[in-house]
């Protein structure tokens, strides 16, 4: 059985509602910490946008360049590989900093959005999805090489902390995230993602965006057929219900660079 890289459910809800924050914002410009396969990149230079991306795993950067290959030779999208928490100078004036599924990697959280709140220019924009509930913390949080999952109050007051207003955070991809909860955590044991544990937490955060997992990463090819934004589309528009709630294994949040210093 042929198997091929697919973004599974889950993501493609949480990507569905980063996309739509996006496009109601009207940014031309944006800078993506942590590409991960490059796909949400892909979509914004897709929709007009020029872009940025900042990846330290040297596997993951390989892959967006691959899916970003177009948008780089058309000077649409530039691709730095390096760690934003040790740069020196990272790129700023952006209408629209994003990192989705990152923060949780970084022991020192307040610090990076403190960085990322500094690559936007004033009245831009950042967007942070994040694992949510401490009560679902397991076996892929262990393996991927998280720190800490989070509650979405906690999400809202790290976000004000750090200068940021216009807070919102939102839960997403529920219901649909939480009813494969289970069956997510019984495929990574399955898929012997375990032995990772013997590695050093950065070593499993490298890998963490791009892991090769029947089922829940990988799938049959004929799952393109209900793997997409068309067949998922309702399931898009139910998890807008949730997002007031404290359900979601996924947390979006935004937060607005004030124009001027407080």
């Amino acid at each position: 059985m042929r198997m091929v890289r697919l973004p599974p459910p889950g993501t493609l809800c949480r990507n569905h509602a980063v996309i739509e924050i996006v496009s109601a914002l009207g940014a031309s410009t944006f800078c993506e910490i942590g590409l991960g396969d490059g796909e949400v990149a892909s979509e914004l230079c897709g929709r007009g946008m020029t872009g940025t991306g900042i990846e330290f795993s040297p596997a993951a950067a390989a892959i967006a360049r691959s899916v970003l290959k177009s948008e780089i030779e058309a000077s649409r999208f530039h691709l730095m590989e390096d760690d934003f928490m040790a740069m020196a100078d990272p790129p700023t004036g952006f209408d629209l900093a994003l990192s989705l599924m990152v923060m949780e990697h970084v022991e020192d959280d307040a610090g990076f959005l403190a960085r990322m709140a500094k690559v936007v220019k004033p009245g831009g924009t950042v967007i942070v999805c994040v694992p949510g509930r401490m009560d679902r913390w397991g076996i892929e949080d262990e393996t991927a090489g998280h720190f800490r999952r989070y509650e979405r109050g906690g999400l809202e007051t790290l976000f004000k902390d750090g200068g940021l207003d216009s807070v919102e955070v939102r839960s997403v991809s529920v219901p649909l995230a939480n009813l494969t909860f289970h069956a997510s955590n019984f495929l990574i044991r399955r898929a012997g993602e375990e032995r990772k544990l013997e590695t050093s937490q950065h070593g499993r955060t490298t890998m963490s965006g791009i892991r090769d997992i029947p089922f829940k990463t990988q799938f049959p090819s004929a799952f393109k057929l209900v793997l997409n934004p068309v067949a998922m589309y309702p399931w898009f528009l139910l998890q807008r219900a949730f997002y007031r709630t404290n359900l979601g294994l996924t947390l979006l949040a935004t937060g607005r660079r004030p124009d001027r210093p407080a």
